[in-house]
């Protein structure tokens, strides 16, 4: 501790190591400010810092803004929304009030950040690991030197580690020194919602461990093994955890120098009256929004297509609609039938665009809407009435009264906003601006079906035209609107909308028929299905349909969560795949199979899936291929597949517990041990590192993954079939024939039991 500590201090008084910038990253020097005015308040900048706005502006940037991080290996984007918080009852040398070598003072401080957002307002239970390289030569790190990410704290104090320095340094000297650079990895996404996050340093002077600190998991195991040491702080940072994973091509390119932006206000005061902040006022879709849309202060996420895609966009400014050549009658002055005749304030290029008119600043937000009532609309990515963010809550659509087979015009003069989807042609290089909002009428079931399938603006534009196609309407296949939306999209991709809701699943399962079960990515839920295809769901599972009643050439024997949409697969021991909001790859129910299927994994992506057999054969469906042990000579049949998410590959596990590792590190296996029973499943962690193998008497074998536990002890009703890891808590479940599930996790953290089909 001493020597790392040493080295610290001896980073931080010269820089060596820590100030370098990612390659590709723009320098100062060539940083180029937007030529366009842009409305104010965002002044169209403080949303990504990592390309514009943080450099010697932090931590003012607005308390708007993202970096990259890590969550169980992978990389993911954090959003910020205020500037960080020191609790204040712990004393501080630092400007900024910023200790570390202390925690908090107690475990709920409540004095409010200078921004109005209070610690006892909102969950603040998780961890922040910052890893710190204290070695020469450290690669580049998410947040550089001198507090180039948004909401942290330019200096802190380190004054109370004086004594574990070599050389005698006076703390005086440690009392406000720069952050040093660091990567961020959490434990939890927390729902996806914004919360206050502790920040625990983690330093290493070891080159190979910091390579691998990007799990809570690895940190824990490199503390414990002495290769790093973990120091408390008094710091705060409020951001959430955006929804899906960041491609690594991506994340290892942050642009993050954060070339100085244009000069930005100071921190902002308290929220307006009557605004609270109880951490959940950033996924509007699910909290926040309401019938007070244009009055979230702003901020808020929405999912949309593009080329076949999803994505989210990040929205910062309020609605706008301009002057139109006739009377808007709506309280919002948002028009539907009539194209704009101004834009909105700022946008140098002053031709207002239209569907058949470009403007060089302004592009079209396309938004399939509904006009059918019967079979009602499953879902759409903005239900009515407005819970999308910065939306106008009323719009007139008098103009369209013949269209829409209204004989009384006026009664339209002012009417909800209908619930709609969103389509895009460009990302605008992920910058925001000026969207003006384009309406495609969908008169179908089956229209709308298309446009979900599709994601793609081309492919909907074909059919606008085409009699019978339910999109679009004679006269209108596209309708203007005077309305213009200010937002970016995010980097990488967003999460899937979600499908059609079924109310086909259960709650319960007959004793001895269940078969398997997945857990939801995030770890909020689970499913279990058993042999006749009957889905039970759990938690924040949702169903989206069953087999129930359906009859099958071969009963289920496994099922896979997609982690693109949100759906699932579930597969007969005759290799038939059955999808439900998930796509349809391919199966092997027409093939004649040496041996039957017993399970189903899904890729990392969701873009494909892999089916095992019995004989350890491998049959690969828009999923890479790394191998099988369908020509070796196996002792035991192979009974399931886990995925290395680290990697890619894939694991096999026999009944034997004899391990086969494919595109995926061999940790081990139980095929030399005696067992009590068979084993049944594997459960591999989801950072990657290593795997739990599952016996049929609820008994668990760790390869490189921490135990918490088993039923190996217990008398059970059923024997177990499986399990599954829970990707938030490092925890992981057991299941039962009957339906029973077995919770096991650190004791720390208190993984939830959503509850059982038994």
């Amino acid at each position: 501790m001493v020597l790392l500590f040493g080295m610290m201090l001896a980073l931080l008084s010269v820089g060596t190591g820590l100030s370098t910038a990612r390659a590709g990253a723009a320098s100062p020097s060539t940083h180029a400010a937007r030529s366009a005015s842009l409305p104010n308040g965002d002044q169209g900048t403080t949303i990504d810092p990592l390309r514009y706005n943080c450099g010697n502006a932090a931590p003012s940037c607005g308390q708007v803004g993202e970096s990259y991080g890590y969550y169980n290996g992978t990389n993911v984007d954090l959003l910020y929304s205020e500037n960080y918080y020191c609790d204040t009852a712990v004393a501080s040398h630092a400007v900024t009030g910023c200790e570390v070598g202390a925690p908090p003072s107690g475990p709920n401080p409540t004095a409010p950040s200078p921004d109005g957002t209070s610690l006892g307002n909102t969950a603040h239970g998780d961890k922040l690991y910052i890893p710190v390289p204290l070695f020469a030569g450290a690669p580049p790190t998410q947040c550089v030197a001198s507090a180039t990410c948004i909401d942290h704290p330019p200096t802190i104090d380190l004054s109370r580690i004086a004594a574990a320095l070599p050389g005698n340094p006076s703390p005086s000297s440690l009392d406000d020194v720069p952050i040093p650079a660091h990567d961020h990895v959490v434990g939890t996404r927390n729902g996806g919602l914004p919360e206050w996050w502790n920040v625990q340093v983690v330093a290493t002077a070891d080159p190979a461990t910091f390579a691998t600190l990007t799990s809570a998991s690895a940190i824990d195991a490199a503390v414990n093994s002495s290769k790093a040491v973990s120091v408390p702080t008094n710091a705060y940072l409020f951001f959430q955890v955006l929804a899906g994973t960041v491609p690594a091509a991506q994340a290892a390119d942050l642009t993050a120098t954060a070339p100085p932006g244009p000069a930005v206000p100071a921190a902002p005061g308290a929220p307006p009256t009557g605004q609270v902040e109880p951490g959940t006022t950033f996924d509007n879709l699910r909290n926040d929004c309401g019938a007070t849309a244009p009055l979230c202060q702003n901020i808020g996420i929405s999912h949309d297509w593009i080329q076949g895609q999803d994505v989210n966009a990040l929205y910062t400014e309020p609605f706008y609609c301009g002057t139109t050549a006739g009377p808007v009658h709506s309280a919002t002055g948002c028009e539907a039938g009539a194209a704009p005749t101004s834009v909105p304030p700022g946008v140098s290029d002053t031709t207002p665009p239209s569907p058949s008119v470009t403007n060089g600043q302004i592009d079209p937000l396309y938004i399939p809407v509904p006009l059918y009532a019967s079979p009602p609309v499953a879902y759409a990515q903005c239900p009515s009435v407005v819970t999308c963010i910065d939306h106008p809550a009323t719009i007139d659509l008098s103009l369209l009264a013949p269209t829409l087979g209204v004989a009384d015009a006026s009664s339209l003069d002012d009417v909800p906003l209908p619930s709609h989807d969103h389509l895009l042609t460009t990302r605008n290089g992920d910058q925001p601006e000026w969207w003006n909002v384009i309406v495609i009428p969908v008169t179908s079931a089956q229209g709308l079906a298309t446009v979900e399938h599709a994601k793609d603006y081309a492919a909907v534009r074909a059919l606008e035209t085409t009699a019978g196609s339910g999109i679009g309407v004679p006269g209108a296949p596209e309708v203007p609107t005077n309305a213009y939306l200010w937002f970016q999209t995010l980097p990488g991709a967003g999460p899937a909308t979600p499908g059609p809701v079924s109310s086909s699943c259960t709650s319960t399962l007959a004793s001895g028929t269940v078969v398997g079960g997945a857990a939801v990515d995030d770890g909020t839920g689970y499913y279990e299905v058993d042999a006749a295809g009957t889905v039970a769901t759990f938690g924040a599972a949702t169903c989206y349909g069953s087999l129930t009643g359906v009859p099958l050439n071969k009963p289920i024997v496994g099922m896979a969560v997609d982690r693109a949409t949100g759906g699932y697969w579930l597969v007969g021991a005759d290799g038939g795949v059955f999808a439900f909001n998930a796509p349809w790859l391919g199966s092997t129910g027409d093939l004649r199979l040496n041996a039957p299927i017993v399970g189903i994994t899904a890729t990392l992506d969701g873009s494909g899936y892999w089916l095992v057999a019995s004989d350890g054969g491998v049959f690969a469906y828009n999923a890479p291929f790394f191998g099988s042990a369908g020509g070796i000579r196996l002792n035991k049949p192979v009974v399931a597949m886990g995925l290395d998410r680290m990697t890619g590959g894939y694991w096999l596990v026999a009944s034997d517990g004899g391990v086969f590792a494919y595109g995926a590190p061999f940790e081990g296996s139980a095929g030399a041990t005696p067992l009590n029973k068979p084993v049944v499943g594997i459960a591999p962690v989801s950072d990657g590192s290593g795997y739990r193998l599952i016996a049929s008497d609820g008994g668990v074998f760790s390869y490189n993954a921490p135990f918490y536990g088993s039923a190996g002890a217990i008398a059970l009703n059923q024997p177990v079939v499986g399990g599954f890891d829970n990707n938030s808590y490092d925890g992981y479940w057991l299941e039962a024939a009957d339906g029973g599930i077995f919770t096991y996790s650190p004791p720390s953290e208190g993984m939830p039991f959503f509850g059982s089909a038994s």
